[in-house]
């Protein structure tokens, strides 16, 4: 089981580091990398958590995977997660990593969704409103989902910018049951 204190910690010090050597981005290619091989490989996955499979294999499995593809410091920094156990951490240090890179540079990381595809141009529009609106770069998700029935939704942190029909919908039906109750 992982948990998220420690890995915060360990995307820490590594992001720290990066930052140091000015390979910040590297690093996190590097681990996006490795999350992707892992998510995409059940079999490599497996492997990489099982208890059973010692920590000289597992570093092995690594180097003959990716120690051509990634920088000294991200294998450096893969011995220090299989040396102390933490392997299985890997997945939330990389998005820890990518928390800490966004804060340190400004950047707010929003999802949009919409029942339709928006084109290019009408992206844009909406990542300027967004950075002008927050003062900060915007990296957008875009999904779709049809149950929103229109409009669109715009999550970040902790915020949601409702603005589909559904969540219009919403809105009023506690607005209606409020009344109800207020006149009880």
């Amino acid at each position: 089981m992982t948990d998220a204190r420690v890995a915060r910690r360990y995307a820490k010090a590594l992001f720290n580091a990066a930052k140091k050597a000015g390979i910040v981005s590297s690093v996190e290619d590097d681990l996006n990398l490795m999350t992707l091989v892992a998510s995409n490989s059940p079999a490599f996955k497996r492997l990489v958590v099982n208890p059973a499979a010692s920590k000289d294999f597992k570093l092995d499995i690594f180097n003959k995977a990716f120690s051509d593809r990634v920088t000294a410091m991200t294998m450096h920094f893969v011995r220090l997660l299989l040396d102390k156990g933490r392997e299985d951490s890997l997945e939330l240090v990389k998005q820890c990593y990518q928390e800490l890179r966004r804060e340190d540079q400004g950047v707010l990381k929003v999802h949009v969704t919409t029942t339709i595809e928006l084109s290019e141009a009408e992206r844009r529009k909406l990542i300027d409103k967004l950075t002008h609106a927050s003062g900060k770069t915007i990296e957008a998700d875009f999904s779709l989902d049809t149950t929103i029935m229109g409009g669109i939704r715009v999550a970040y942190g902790n915020f949601v910018l409702d603005g589909s029909v559904r969540g219009a919908l919403d809105r009023l039906k506690d607005r209606l049951i409020y009344d109800v109750l207020k006149q009880n």
